[in-house]
C-alpha cells in the first residue's frame, strides 16, 4: 500500500472489517460520534458516506478522528486526520497520526 502510513498487520486489519466511529468536530466544538461503513483505499485513506450533522460538520471543520475496534482478542486502530468531502453524500478521510493496539507484524 504505497504511501500508507499503516504496518501490514494494521492494513490487514483495517480491511476485515467494515464499520468504524468517526468523530466529527460540531459547531459548538464538542464532538460528534457517528458509526460509517467504511472502505479503506489502496492509498491508505478511507471513505464513507457522510449526510446529515457529519455532512455539515465536515464542511465547516474538516478535523476527524475514527476508530475501529473488534473484541476477542481486543484490538483496534485510531486515527486523526482531515477528511475531504468528495461527491454527493460521501467524503474521504486522509489520516495524518495512527495508534494501534493488539496488532502484531510478526
Amino acid at each position: 500500500m504505497a504511501g500508507s502510513l499503516f504496518t501490514p498487520a494494521e492494513i490487514e486489519f483495517l480491511r476485515s472489517q467494515r464499520i468504524g466511529r468517526l468523530a466529527t468536530v460540531g459547531p459548538t466544538g464538542h464532538p460528534h460520534v457517528m458509526p460509517v461503513m467504511y472502505e479503506l483505499k489502496d492509498d491508505g485513506s478511507f471513505e464513507f458516506d457522510a449526510d446529515g450533522v457529519k455532512l455539515r460538520n465536515l464542511q465547516a471543520e474538516p478535523r476527524v478522528a475514527m476508530v475501529v475496534d473488534a473484541m476477542g482478542p481486543r484490538r483496534g486502530v485510531a486515527v486523526q486526520g482531515r477528511a475531504l468531502v468528495i461527491g454527493p453524500e460521501r467524503a474521504r478521510l486522509r489520516p495524518t497520526r495512527r495508534y494501534s493496539w493488539g496488532l502484531s507484524d510478526t
